[in-house]
């Protein structure tokens, strides 16, 4: 749970593209169904194997190590869902907190104040993600030289416009409270 300062709002919430997950879905489709597809192409082509000692216990013994296949398979897709749908940028009125989960056990919070931005890059690389819309934001800091990526954001530029708006506007601030002391 994100835990916001007083009179801190959220503005944009930036998650990962729809395109990424169904792209991993496919893939794991793909991976699921390829055993099927060969024991059948193996099984008509190689009618010798039907006459082996294990006889028509076969397709029993194809199915449970097929079970097992299927097993591992939705479990890898499980912790990639997972991984999809918990990595996330929250820019507020005050910061960009970026959570990023790494795998089922592990995560990642950074805080990053406005106020210590020093570059912020779009990359939209191919003809999909230019298509849908979604690329790669790094977020560079002054001093500390640390930088923070949202791989495949939806609607990078609109955060990046929103991160510079944000950024201006902290940088103002700032310039205020030093003239008036």
């Amino acid at each position: 749970m994100l835990k916001l300062n007083k009179d801190e709002k959220i503005i944009l919430d930036v998650r990962k593209h729809w395109f990424v997950i169904f792209g991993d879905a496919f893939m794991m489709f793909i991976v699921a169904a390829l055993p099927a597809i060969l024991f059948m192409v193996a099984v008509k082509y190689f009618p010798r194997l039907q006459k082996v000692n294990i006889g028509n216990d076969l397709i029993y013994l194809f199915s449970f190590f097929y079970s097992i296949w299927l097993l591992l398979i939705w479990t890898i897709f499980f912790v990639r869902w997972t991984d999809y749908y918990l990595d996330v940028w929250y820019i507020t009125s005050d910061r960009i907190v970026a959570i990023n989960q790494k795998g089922m056990f592990r995560r990642e919070i950074i805080d990053l104040r406005f106020e210590k931005i020093q570059d912020t890059t779009v990359e939209l690389n191919g003809i999909i993600p230019t298509l849908l819309n979604f690329g790669t934001i790094h977020v560079q800091t002054a001093g500390e030289g640390r930088e923070i990526i949202l791989r495949n954001a939806r609607n990078p530029q609109e955060a990046k416009k929103i991160i510079l708006l944000q950024h201006a506007i902290s940088l103002e601030r700032n310039n205020m409270s030093t003239t008036s002391i």
